[in-house]
């Protein structure tokens, strides 16, 4: 068990995934106090081969992936296609309260590693699956890109132009946000296991949390299923006052149309142009010519700031809105900055390295420093001693190839 000051401290964590949801998840666990054991075939986890890497040089002890997705956990090898590293998984799944997993439907089972006969055994268990399309019906043995997530639960629906072909979300948008949604449901499952002594079975499909996602999505899902009202594209990608606009160093996106534009043109400086009856009223009803000289004033006005000058003077107004930002403008944001956002952590290869800290920072229960992702195989013995296993058992089994 790891020492930890965090709200999580006591929850133990089986992290059989790989990639980026379900690391996520366990990631946020992880760096909360939960002790997550990240279990990896010898070979390592495969976005340990993603860059970019320290120098450019590949190496599995410097992929910026996934050591970020990876901090404060422990980490062990185990061969699932050999029996002994089965049994290794069987016997921490076993020690935990949580498993997180993200193998395709049945294939644990054809493994020789049956989590829901592991339930049986243990009824308190948490078991959170994290695949494509879930554990059933008529998707479920299919696999997904981000892409296809992306596309099938609604997020490009109106992404580009509608002339064009839909644009993805980058970033792996959808994996991230399935990560967030894998953590939250663990931990109302844990809190209902603690009260009640009985766990879950927690089937999560990414494609769903992309379909449920807070945006139009639900909106238009359920117009579908009450009206039958098939949402279409939208024609376009313009609105007064709003959206990218250039500035003097880079762009800025402010929400400044509707209600907002009499206050955005007196921020502007132009109290002639609020003062018109029209501006009042929808946008939908503003002459072209009206538009036009908005636009034009409020282009000149961009154009005299830079991106953080603009957005300070828009929220000072209750204006929404933010920079385009690259990744040298994300380092050195002064918000972030301030609110202690960014944590050095070092690492035996590595070095040092500013990494994204906490999401949300807890009072009464703050989260314990970030530790560095395990180097592969790290406390493979360290955490099957802890196990039962003697030390010339661990040797013959990693001669056998089982860990």
């Amino acid at each position: 068990m790891v020492a930890s000051t965090g709200p999580l401290e006591g929850i133990r964590v089986a992290d059989l995934t790989r990639g980026i949801a379900g690391p996520h998840a366990t990631k946020l666990l992880a760096d909360y106090g939960a002790d997550v054991v990240k279990v990896e075939p010898p070979g390592g986890d495969p976005s340990r081969s993603w860059g970019p890497f320290k120098d450019d040089r590949p190496t599995l002890e410097t992929s910026a992936p996934f050591l970020w997705l990876n901090t404060s956990k422990r980490g062990i090898t185990a061969n699932l296609e050999h029996p002994g590293g089965v049994e290794v998984a069987r016997r921490l799944i076993a020690a935990s309260d949580v498993v997180v997993e993200d193998y395709a439907p049945g294939e644990l089972a054809r493994l020789g590693l049956d989590l829901d006969a592991l339930r049986r055994e243990h009824p308190a268990l948490v078991v959170c699956s994290m695949t494509p399309f879930g554990q059933t019906g008529p998707y479920a043995t299919m696999v997904a890109t981000d892409l296809i997530l992306q596309a099938m639960g609604g997020a490009m629906h109106q992404t580009g132009h509608i002339e064009r072909e839909p644009l993805r979300l980058g970033g792996n948008f959808g994996e991230w946000h399935a990560g967030l949604a894998g953590a939250l449901a663990v931990l109302l499952a844990v809190y209902r296991a603690e009260e009640t002594g009985g766990g879950d079975r927690i089937d999560l499909s990414i494609y769903e949390t992309q379909v449920g996602g807070k945006d139009r999505r639900q909106i238009r899902m359920l117009g579908y299923a009450y009206a039958q009202i098939v949402a279409k594209r939208d024609a376009g990608a313009f609105a007064i006052c709003s959206r990218v606009r250039p500035c003097q160093d880079g762009f800025i996106n402010l929400l400044g149309n509707g209600p907002r534009l009499p206050i955005v043109l007196r921020m502007i400086g132009r109290e002639d142009l609020a003062a018109r009856p029209e501006v009042s009223g929808p946008d939908s009803e503003l002459p072209q010519a009206l538009i036009e000289e908005i636009e034009a004033a409020y282009l000149g006005w961009t154009m005299q700031h830079t991106m953080r000058e603009a957005l300070a003077i828009a929220q000072s107004h209750h204006i929404l809105g933010g920079t385009v930002a690259t990744i040298e403008d994300v380092l050195a944001d002064p918000t972030f900055r301030e609110r202690g956002l960014w944590e050095v952590i070092d690492h035996p290869t590595m070095g040092p390295v500013e990494y994204p800290g906490r999401p949300f920072i807890m009072s009464d229960s703050p989260r314990p420093p970030a530790r560095r992702a395990p180097l592969l195989g790290e406390h493979t013995v360290e955490v099957l001693t802890g196990l039962g296993y003697e030390a010339a058992e661990i040797g013959q089994m990693r001669t056998a190839g089982a860990i």
